[in-house]
């Protein structure tokens, strides 16, 4: 493929509000999308991929609430998204039984403060974790 504005150089890509293919010259790199200069002129820019701190914020704040897995689904992961939301739930129920059954011998005291780390840091790695591989995504176009 062939960029459209230099017809003897290599395409790196395709305009994505356009669709014409662009060489590295013409190209512009607009948040995870590759745009052509005159688009960008015009101000056609258009933004189809899901915004990295929205993502770590909806991923973070629906952790501390038990509903860890939507930061995911708000991105586009809805596979990975439904297994953490799944998997934290199932964790959180029983965890929180097994401390509430061992505080009835004072065992269990001692395991809430480990466990209300758990349940603060995971969303938070897995939040940050998420909005840096939203903002290292490139686009791999075959050319």
């Amino acid at each position: 493929m062939k960029c459209y504005n230099h017809s003897e150089v290599v395409a790196i890509g395709v305009c994505t509000s356009c669709g014409k293919a662009v060489c590295q010259t013409c190209a512009v790199q607009v948040q995870d999308n590759i745009m052509c200069r005159n688009c960008l002129a015009v101000g056609k820019v258009t933004s189809n991929s899901p915004d990295p701190n929205t993502a770590l914020l909806v991923e973070m704040v629906g952790g501390f609430f038990g509903l860890m897995g939507l930061g995911h689904i708000y991105a586009g992961r809805t596979t990975d998204g439904l297994i953490f939301l799944i998997g934290w739930l199932t964790y959180l129920a029983l965890s929180w039984t097994v401390i509430g059954l061992l505080s009835l011998v004072a065992v269990g005291f001692c395991l809430i403060p480990a466990q209300l780390l758990i349940h603060i840091g995971v969303p938070i790695w897995l939040a940050v974790k998420l909005r840096n591989e939203l903002e290292t995504q490139t686009y791999q176009i075959s050319t």
